[in-house]
């Protein structure tokens, strides 16, 4: 009787072959991961950026409906409803949201208003999104 020695007809793969595709697996796997957690964190300022310019749009709105209404003297009636560097109430969208009004000049027309809302993001970190326009009495 003969005996065979060797590996020749042996199949499958070696030891070393499976560690190193299981690092390049364990490598891919945590690349993906960490792209996933940044394209949230992307999104997630995305969204508050698009909340914070939308309540700034709305004071903005209100603004005009004062301008438009007839119960006062522009630019007068916009100021004492929104006086100037006070915080608008009724913004609780963000943690932390504020939303404050500043004019170049109260007395000229039109008036040119700047519109700030200030918020913290998950990170804790201070953001803030300014708009300005100019607001003219509608007739």
């Amino acid at each position: 009787m003969a005996v065979r020695c060797g590996i020749k007809n042996q199949r499958g793969f070696t030891l070393v072959e499976v560690v190193l595709a299981m690092g390049v697996v364990v490598i891919a796997v945590i690349g993906i991961i960490s792209a996933n957690v940044l394209i949230q964190q992307h999104d997630e300022t995305a969204f508050e950026n698009s909340v914070a310019l939308q309540d700034s749009q709305r004071v903005m709105e209100q603004m005009r409906n004062v301008a438009s209404n007839a119960g006062g003297l522009f630019p007068n009636n916009v100021v004492n409803a929104f006086p100037n560097n006070a915080l608008i109430a009724g913004f609780a969208n963000l943690t932390s949201e504020t939303a404050r009004v500043s004019y170049a000049n109260t007395a000229v027309t039109p008036l040119d208003v700047t519109v700030t809302v200030t918020w913290q993001d998950a990170r804790r970190r201070a953001r803030n999104v300014t708009l300005r326009t100019l607001i003219a009495q509608r007739l």
